[in-house]
């Protein structure tokens, strides 16, 4: 078996890479499935083919949901007190204002924040709120902004929202629960939006929507 050198695999390494083929294969395939790809000849041969030889490290990239903006701006928040929160925010958000910051008892005043380093990233596969912030690869905890901090960079950068109606994400705690708010830029001034992070909607990268969280250090 050639490898990306164009080099034969030795026997020992056939051997290691054919085991963790086997290995990553899922488990749920049932028998009419495993039937029909046993009848395809070579179907099998070339759908591994086409997923296997590409390098490692360009699968992955394929397999991508966020990539990064502005990776050479350093974009900051202001200190902020904590005392602002979106329910409370008509005024940066003319367009609309969820009143689901009330109703989910989300009018609460957050901790003080220093001046803190933010990134911009956008979708480039869908995904679940889930999805998408956990492929990030930190803690949910540090990835969260506070109420304060969001209204602050929507109106600091609001060059860095996504236009043309769609949507910028940014996920943040309260009452032990994690929630996003979804921004719009609208010709009436911005939209903000409050899902439960939990919600299994499946978001469109098509539209290219953006998430802005704590810097998190080289992406």
């Amino acid at each position: 078996m050639p490898n990306g050198n164009g080099n034969t695999l030795s026997l020992d390494r056939q051997a290691n890479f054919h085991a963790a083929v086997l290995k990553a294969l899922p488990r749920d395939i049932d028998s009419e499935i495993a039937l029909g790809w046993e009848r395809n000849g070579d179907a099998p041969t070339k759908v591994l083919r086409n997923a296997l030889c590409l390098p490692a490290s360009q699968a992955l990239d394929e397999n991508k949901i966020l990539h990064r903006l502005y990776v050479d701006k350093v974009i900051t928040i202001p200190a902020c007190d904590g005392t602002q929160t979106l329910a409370q925010a008509k005024e940066a958000f003319l367009s609309y204002l969820d009143p689901d910051f009330k109703n989910w008892d989300l009018d609460k005043v957050g901790k003080a924040t220093e001046e803190s380093a933010v990134q911009v990233h956008e979708m480039v596969k869908d995904a679940t709120f889930a999805q998408m912030f956990g492929s990030l690869g930190a803690n949910l905890n540090k990835l969260c902004l506070t109420q304060h901090q969001i209204k602050t960079f929507c109106e600091k950068h609001r060059d860095k929202l996504r236009a043309d109606g769609y949507g910028t994400f940014f996920p943040f705690k309260e009452n032990e629960h994690f929630f996003v708010v979804r921004v719009f830029v609208d010709s009436g001034g911005l939209d903000a939006r409050v899902d439960r992070f939990k919600d299994d909607d499946v978001w469109d990268a098509g539209h290219a929507l953006r998430v802005v969280v704590p810097q998190l250090g080289t992406q």
